[in-house]
């Protein structure tokens, strides 16, 4: 079993880091800016291909020599340990090669886009963007709020039904491998962990609403509906992916009231994980970033030639945004799907220790 999964995880992680080339906005090549038309290039397709067939061919290298490894050793430690460096060992080769392609694209960009009055740095901007409706209504979230105040609700009246040991960790043949004795802290971990996720789901749904337009001046009318749809489908998701962890949770904490078989709470984990990945996967290459990859019906446009948007200097290898000047706290990725930060901000490192620090508390209260 413990096999299977960990040869199922590998897979989607290749998989996500693969296909990420052909996700992105369409004027983007590997972190670097060039317009859409300008994407179309016979050495930029190239390159994403070299990109996936790179990242396909290391990563089942990595997994088999990660599943020998696995089959060999028995110790649970040890086959957590290479899981790990598995994961890490992909994730970082993966960054690797594509630092080599973000500078052949800057190299070609430099050697085909940046001469005279090409080189211009230009940003469109809708002043009407925030006024739609870019992430579904807060009032979604009282689903999830409303399953958490059962959840306190049921552990508080059914309190003396708890077994005095609670299994906190179990294994992937459904063995209890850690135990904590009952306690008020330790049967309120799960409502807890269920508000911290809502919290973070909400601050997740207010970022899309917030964040910095991306316009492609190559095709700026169509761009910006893209931009619309692609927050308002992702926020979607967000919300299912809040709402079936908040159930999930509820009940792992309704089993030690009730008796629910381990079975149904792995099979649930188990379909949780499908749903999520692979609905990730599947909004990758049907959404794309910024919703790139949407059939729309095309608008009209002029065939007067725009100029190309040159901000790359504010993007640190293509994928850390850095600048002073811009106002926007959340920005969309360059490279992937999804936001990031703009990490010239004080506030925005302040956000990330504050996330870890609320983490290592929790890890510390409910040890």
């Amino acid at each position: 079993m413990e096999i299977l999964f960990f040869i199922a995880m590998m897979l989607v992680i290749i998989v996500l880091q693969a296909v990420t080339p052909y996700v992105i906005r369409r004027g983007e090549s590997f972190g670097v800016m060039v317009g859409e038309k300008a994407a179309n290039d016979s050495v930029l397709r190239k390159m994403k291909r070299q990109f996936l067939q790179w990242n396909i061919v290391i990563g089942i290298l990595v997994t088999t020599i990660a599943t020998v490894l696995l089959v060999m050793i028995s110790n649970e430690n040890g086959q957590a340990t290479i899981f790990i460096i598995a994961i890490f060992t992909i994730l970082i080769i993966s960054f690797l090669i594509y630092i080599r392609f973000y500078k052949a694209s800057l190299a070609w960009k430099h050697e085909n886009l940046q001469r005279g009055e090409n080189k211009v740095d230009i940003v469109m901007v809708d002043t009407t963007f925030h006024r739609q409706k870019l992430t579904i209504s807060y009032a979604w979230y009282l689903i999830p709020l409303v399953l958490i105040f059962i959840t306190v609700g049921l552990t508080a009246i059914y309190y003396n039904q708890i077994a005095s040991q609670i299994p906190m960790q179990y294994n992937f043949d459904n063995e209890v491998t850690r135990m904590a004795t009952k306690s008020y802290r330790t049967v309120m971990m799960m409502p807890v962990m269920q508000l911290l996720m809502l919290g973070l789901f909400l601050f997740i749904n207010y970022m899309m609403s917030r964040s910095k337009q991306v316009i492609d001046n190559d095709n700026p009318t169509d761009s910006m509906r893209r931009s619309v749809l692609f927050r308002l489908i992702y926020s979607k998701f967000n919300f299912v992916m809040c709402l079936l962890l908040i159930l999930l949770f509820m009940v792992i904490q309704l089993s030690f009231i009730f008796a629910i078989s381990q079975t149904v709470i792995m099979t649930m984990v188990i379909a949780m994980l499908v749903i999520i990945f692979g609905g990730l996967i599947f909004l990758m290459v049907r959404v794309g970033q910024g919703g790139s990859r949407l059939k729309l019906e095309e608008t009209e446009q002029k065939d007067e030639p725009r100029p190309i948007r040159d901000d790359d200097a504010n993007w640190k290898m293509g994928v850390f945004y850095f600048n002073h000047k811009d106002p926007a706290l959340f920005v969309e990725k360059r490279f992937g799907v999804g936001w990031t930060i703009n990490m010239a901000k004080p506030i925005a490192w302040l956000s990330i220790v504050a996330i870890i620090g609320i983490i290592i508390i929790i890890s510390i209260l409910f040890r």
